[in-house]
């Protein structure tokens, strides 16, 4: 390495500037290189994960695991749906407005649209399977 490269790495000062300051601008290159560098780490690291091959083992639990959150999904929404169409109703006079009856309307509704979005429901699951596995 000859010297002229190495004024070349050295701030250039002026009459205004003190060895201090030039001390200072070099620390802080250094500092913001160090930190540079790290975060370029960090990011090679991270694609290095993200190009993880999966084993055949490994697609199968994850599809098997996006369809059975997608069929929840869907069963939740279709339960949000029920229960809105059900406040339309009008109540039944002849055994009141009871807290228990409630409960129970609910607990059927939960169970009525799991069974439903189980065995095929909407096509919702099917929908959001698809799209998130396709990602």
């Amino acid at each position: 390495m000859d010297v002229s490269s190495i004024n070349n790495l050295l701030p250039r000062t002026s009459s205004t500037n003190t060895s201090s300051e030039g001390a200072e601008i070099i620390n802080e290159n250094a500092t913001f290189q160090a930190a540079l560098d790290e975060a370029t780490g960090k990011i090679e690291n991270a694609k290095s994960r993200d190009l993880k091959v999966m084993t055949a083992a490994e697609i199968e639990q994850r599809d098997k695991d996006l369809k059975e959150a997608s069929v929840e999904l869907e069963a939740i929404l279709l339960k949000m749906m029920y229960g809105e169409m059900y406040k339309t109703v009008p109540k039944d006079e002849l055994f009141g407005d009871d807290n228990a009856m409630e409960i129970y309307q609910d607990m059927y509704q939960g169970e009525l649209t799991k069974e439903m979005a189980h065995s095929g429901g909407i096509g919702l699951a099917n929908f959001i399977y698809k799209q998130l596995a396709s990602k």
